[in-house]
């Protein structure tokens, strides 16, 4: 744990110098405290070493639910100053949100912000109008998720990603997706 803090600390020091030097560079990846990275690990059930580090900022949310609401919960409005970034594990990325101390903590696979999006499009209202009820990690029989249609090729081939219920107007909608959320497929919708 200590080397990698230790590591993110001389990471940091050295886009420092970088930055000063060079005025046009990318913005410094922010250092996070060893309580949200324990709680990342923990959340995750992994080693912190396991987790890859992809982008890493500081954000204010405007609500406890830190910006992702599931179905049933109730979100007090107010500011939570903490974090928002992208890492990788076992061949999936993720969101993370977190409050500065890593006790309120949200993670979540890029694939579901793609099925809200592709949700959101469909029914043409905004992307918070999408709530998350489950996500369910899935190895799908074929390149196709399961569910071949009339013209595609499928390979046949073992395709991990997610199963992904979204609600939104008091309807569930099923997604099947890839690791990525690059393939992302409305399985059926339920009132």
């Amino acid at each position: 744990m200590k080397k990698l803090i230790t590591a993110l600390l001389a990471l940091a020091l050295m886009l420092t110098a970088c930055n000063r030097q060079n005025s046009t560079a990318e913005p410094i990846k922010v250092e996070l405290p060893v309580g949200v990275v324990e709680s990342l690990s923990r959340n995750l059930k992994v080693e912190s070493e396991q987790i890859e580090f992809n982008k890493i900022t500081e954000l204010d949310y405007s609500n406890t639910c830190l910006g992702l609401p599931s179905v049933d919960e109730q979100c007090a409005e107010m500011i939570i100053k903490g974090y928002q970034g992208i890492i990788s594990l076992d061949g999936a990325q993720y969101e993370f949100r977190s409050d500065r101390s890593g006790e309120r903590m949200r993670i979540v696979p890029i694939a579901l912000k793609a099925a809200q999006s592709v949700l959101a499009n469909r029914l043409n209202v905004n992307p918070e109008f999408v709530r998350w009820v489950s996500i369910e990690k899935v190895d799908w029989p074929d390149s196709c998720l399961g569910l071949e249609q009339p013209g595609m090729n499928c390979n046949m081939v073992i395709t991990p990603g997610f199963r992904i219920l979204l609600e939104s107007g008091g309807i569930i909608f099923v997604f099947r997706t890839d690791l990525s959320g690059k393939q992302t497929v409305m399985e059926m919708f339920s009132n």
